[in-house]
């Protein structure tokens, strides 16, 4: 085929620009370089020196990230943490979605969401796959009391029972 030979570099391409971006993550995690999810002011020049790229290759990546953490906050309501959470890139590298300890709970081994990798695509509802924070929430109530509040609780309803035996 013709164009095998660009389809494999672009690919590659992809391959290089998502490990950036899994390190960054991972970088911004571990320096508590929050400033960054609010701008890239100042850090651009930094970023493309360490990271061997140029300007607008890091400045593109930087706007990924942002990206990312806003779609995460969106879907879990909270901030990616990557020592927990995983974001799964499609075969082809197009699309990416997460894999958290609440999907895992929630019954969903698979990644959820399916967000375009290509920063000119924007995300749109469909991307989020019916998700949000709420999506997550533990809704067993008994798993959410506190020993406390449980021990209350069964001696209240044993109460309950002998009083209606008595009766």
């Amino acid at each position: 085929m013709r164009h095998a030979g660009r389809r494999k570099l672009h690919r590659r391409r992809r391959k290089v620009r998502a490990d950036r971006i899994v390190r960054l993550l991972a970088t911004m995690e571990a320096c508590s370089a929050s400033e960054l999810l609010e701008t890239s002011y100042g850090w651009v020049y930094a970023l493309s020196l360490a990271m061997e790229v140029s300007k607008a290759t890091a400045s593109r990546d930087l706007g990924l990230v942002r990206r990312i953490h806003r779609q995460f906050a969106r879907m879990f309501g909270r901030t990616f943490s990557p020592r927990a959470d995983r974001i799964v890139w499609s075969w082809n590298l197009d699309y990416y979605g997460f894999i958290t300890p609440e999907s895992r709970r929630a019954g969903y081994p698979k990644p959820v969401g399916h967000f375009p990798f290509d920063t000119r695509r924007q995300e749109t509802e469909e991307s989020y796959q019916g998700f949000n924070q709420l999506s997550w929430q533990n809704t067993n109530f008994i798993s959410q009391m506190s020993t406390h509040d449980l021990m209350r609780s069964l001696s209240w309803s044993v109460n309950r029972l002998a009083r209606k035996r008595r009766s």
